[in-house]
């Protein structure tokens, strides 16, 4: 892979042109749907109705290990009730992140190692949250989210090789990818019209103390990117590594409130796995 891509593809980033994944039609409008005080169970179900695919899709979320129903759930109205507005919001999210977001042809083992990675990090980070009272379902979209620009940017070297008739150069890419995932990312939040709290904690994800309004919540998706890493990959990361992490001091994390998270691998794990 020539060093003429790898500054095209800088370059595009630089000027704002690098071509972005949109979220699906529905999902948006779910999103924006759940954003109102006036909706109800009943029109957001005919809304993800309109969308098959959305709709399947939400049915089998809303069964598996992440909703943990206490019965089985068979209706889209009964989804919508039995889960709420909120839960809903997030689903939409993962469903689309599934779909849409995390799909790279002739790469589907590296896009679905990422996308287990980033359902754990959700996982994970709700996990931190809810230890501290802090809001569990941003928390879990913020992890979801955080290495979304990841994909994106593999698209992009992908579509740029073919461009040039070049090959891929995996290490060259990768390379890419992870000097400017956090900074795609943020834009993809931003033009998905998702709170600008959210471009900001993907954007420092690796580096809180940066963050100007966010950095607490950073500091979480920091230590539940790792977590993941530890939990699903990956990257190699040791529990030694985790027991020191400097996360632990930022957000007051005890031993046994970290024993407890570590505790929690095994079925973090077949969660994101299941929904991978």
């Amino acid at each position: 892979m020539s060093p003429e891509i790898l500054t095209q593809l800088a370059a595009a980033i630089d000027t704002g042109t690098l071509e972005l994944p949109l979220l699906p039609a529905v999902a948006s409008q779910v999103w924006s749907a759940c954003s109102r005080e006036d909706v109800d169970a009943r029109s957001l179900a005919e809304l993800i109705r309109s969308d098959a695919a959305m709709a399947g899709h939400l049915l089998r979320v809303a069964n598996s290990p992440l909703c943990m129903p206490r019965s089985p759930i068979v209706s889209l109205q009964q989804a919508v009730t039995m889960l709420g507005i909120q839960r809903i919001r997030q689903i939409a999210l993962v469903i689309a992140c599934d779909t849409r977001v995390f799909r790279v042809p002739g790469h589907d083992a590296t896009v679905r190692a990422l996308f287990r990675h980033s359902l754990a990090a959700g996982l994970f980070a709700q996990e931190v949250a809810r230890t501290r009272r802090w809001n569990v379902e941003e928390a879990f979209l913020l992890g979801l989210l955080h290495d979304v620009g990841r994909p994106a940017l593999l698209q992009a070297v992908v579509d740029l090789c073919k461009r040039a008739h070049v090959p891929l150069d995996p290490v060259a890419a990768g390379a890419a990818i992870e000097q400017h995932h956090a900074r795609v990312g943020g834009a993809m939040a931003t033009r998905w019209a998702l709170p600008e709290r959210f471009a900001e904690v993907i954007r420092y994800h690796h580096d809180p103390a940066s963050a100007p309004h966010a950095a607490q919540a950073a500091t979480v998706i920091r230590l539940a990117d790792d977590l993941a890493h530890l939990c699903v990959g990956p990257r190699a990361v040791d529990e030694a590594s985790i027991r020191e992490h400097p996360a632990l001091v930022v957000l007051n994390l005890y031993p046994d409130e970290l024993d407890a998270l570590l505790a929690r691998r095994e079925s973090i794990a077949q969660t994101a796995s299941s929904l991978a």
